[in-house]
């Protein structure tokens, strides 16, 4: 390990064992509580603490503190929930029962994980000791099915745990483990061929054993990490784990589309303001199995400062750079450890080739019921360009995102849907210098099918009952694909100096491909964080110059506890 890691790992150290105070862990990315969260902050409008709402996972200690909050709100009559949410309320409150108000020392024991109490509580063993907790509840998801494009069937076979609690009252600490098998629809199959990446995933192995076939993949999925407080208003995490920025489906900032990555983070809290820090090792593009085995490393940091502008309007700016590292590209430039500069500054003074860029994330709520949100990015800036944008320069590097999110449509009662809109110009990130490129083993860091597309998306949600949800997805892009090995920006891992022209190049550039994604699924809470699942999608794929579409048809049936759903939504 370099010098320059052995100070930044040792600061990290420094700061938890010193001011740490008491914390908690996070909630999990996927989980079914961001749904609720998500309706709730529509229908509240103005509250505080969900309109900070755009950096995820959440801290489930501020969460559980203000569910509570919400709860007797509602218990008092001054805000109205249907009684659909008043049952998600509770279930929340009892699944993070631990950072709950009022818990003394306790055990929970195996003999009651079965018990008819399991019936109305998710079911966790673990203890109580004063300052010490730690609380484990078993993870697993069993999905089988079928695609007319495989021979074999669908599966995903995924068995662990997560576990939570506290070391002492300054340290909070929080671990996921799985091992995960499966055999994926063909078009995700085609995406791990052609990146050498595992969507979600790090290392994988292809085929379950020496005599399997190739289109089976088995990994391991492990995450965790410890979080403290600093002081008042300021929270760090040191962890390995995914994080998301965005109040869409898709984040143009970083998405938890990619594997975990090593970071360390510090929120700040004040008044208006929420200031957050993110410095993050992550792996280069490689080759498996090729001549150096060794997964490289670059790093990321990235600031992001939320602003309550009103009750109702929140607007965030964010400033990020990916660079190789110094030393022959090992080690994190300490320049970037500066919490209140700006990365391009420190990037000319040096002279290095990072990759800067810029931009927004703006979400209202301002109309009764219904949620605006964007995000704008921008890569390079060059005034005459953008004066002259019809041209369609190379450097002309810009994202957008719209979207809207309304409860309860129509008056019906948990009734909600979604609509976004993606818009990705060519090369947006792309980087002469690979390491700098916005990727993660092998894998985008924002949109998972890169650049130079157009997308549309809408999702409609219903939950008619307590214990049952339905939810219908179509999502639809246009992209320009490279031609003749030529490259028109859409794929992200590729050196943009490598532009055929530097003039003329708009979204769908080179090979148009268009691509429709539509899919239903029906989940049912058999008992608290128990589901069974039922998902059916149709797929096609259809690229400028063939003559035929590209059509699948899948659908898997299964039973989940504790972890999200397995999904390709690409």
């Amino acid at each position: 390990m370099s010098r320059l890691r052995k100070i930044f790992f040792a600061v990290c150290s420094l700061l938890i064992t010193c001011i740490a105070q008491a914390q908690s862990d996070n909630i999990q990315l996927g989980s079914r509580q961001y749904s609720f969260l998500d309706r709730l902050e529509v229908k509240l409008r103005t509250d505080s603490v969900f309109n900070f709402s755009a950096v995820k996972p959440y801290n489930r200690q501020t969460i559980t503190q203000r569910l509570e909050y919400i709860k007797q709100l509602s218990d008092e009559g001054k805000i109205s929930l249907s009684k659909v949410d008043k049952y998600n309320l509770n279930l929340l409150l009892l699944d993070n029962f631990d950072q709950r108000s009022g818990l003394k020392d306790t055990t929970l024991h195996f003999k009651t994980f079965f018990s008819a109490k399991a019936k109305s509580n998710p079911g966790y063993l673990g203890v109580k000791r004063e300052d010490f907790s730690f609380f484990v509840t078993p993870v697993l998801n069993i999905q089988f099915g079928k695609d007319n494009n495989v021979k074999n069937e669908l599966f995903n076979g995924s068995r662990g745990f997560y576990a939570r609690g506290k070391l002492t009252k300054n340290i909070g600490y929080y671990t996921y483990y799985a091992t995960n098998q499966e055999r994926d629809p063909l078009y995700a199959q085609q995406y791990e061929q052609n990146r050498n990446g595992l969507p979600g995933a790090g290392f994988y192995r292809v085929g379950l054993t020496a005599n399997s076939q190739d289109d089976t993949y088995d990994y391991f999925d492990a995450r965790g990490g410890i979080n403290f407080k600093i002081a008042k208003g300021i929270q760090g995490e040191f962890a390995y784990d995914k994080v998301f920025i965005g109040n869409g489906v898709r984040s143009l900032i970083i998405s938890d589309f990619s594997n975990s990555f090593l970071f360390f983070k510090i929120n700040t809290r004040i008044w208006k303001f929420n200031y957050y820090n993110l410095f993050a090792e992550q792996t280069k593009t490689f080759v498996p199995n090729g001549n150096n085995p060794y997964r490289q490393k670059k790093y990321m940091a990235l600031h992001y400062l939320d602003f309550q502008a009103t009750k109702w309007l929140n607007i965030g700016f964010f400033e990020n750079i990916m660079f190789a590292g110094r030393n022959n590209g090992n080690g994190f430039d300490l320049n970037y450890l500066n919490p209140m500069i700006f990365y391009r500054s420190a990037e000319l003074e040096n002279g290095s080739p990072d990759k800067v860029t810029l931009g927004l994330n703006v979400k209202a709520n301002l109309f009764k019921n219904t949620q605006l949100y964007g995000q704008f990015i921008l890569n390079e800036f060059l005034f005459n360009e953008l004066t002259n944008y019809s041209r369609g320069a190379v450097v002309n590097k810009q994202a957008l995102q719209m979207g809207l999110k309304h409860i309860d449509l129509f008056g019906i009662k948990n009734l909600d849907i979604q609509g976004e809109v993606n818009i990705i110009r060519p090369f947006v990130y792309q980087h002469y210098d690979s390491a700098s490129s916005f990727t993660h083993y092998n894998q985008p860091l924002a949109h998972p099918a890169g650049a130079n597309l157009r997308e549309f998306i809408a999702i409609a949600k219903y939950q008619p009952l307590p214990k049952l949800t339905l939810q219908g997805k179509l999502i639809y892009y246009e992209q320009g694909l490279d031609s003749a090995g030529q490259n028109f920006g859409a794929d992200v891992f590729r050196n943009y100096r490598d532009a055929p022209r530097y003039y003329g190049f708009y979204i769908g550039s080179g090979i148009l491909a268009k691509t429709m994604l539509a899919n239903f699924s029906a989940t049912y809470e058999v008992l608290p964080n128990i589901f069974l699942d039922a998902n059916a999608s149709i797929r096609t794929f259809k690229r400028a110059d063939t003559p035929t579409s590209f059509k699948s048809n899948f659908f898997t049936l299964g039973v989940r506890m504790n972890i999200q759903k397995r999904t390709f939504d690409f």
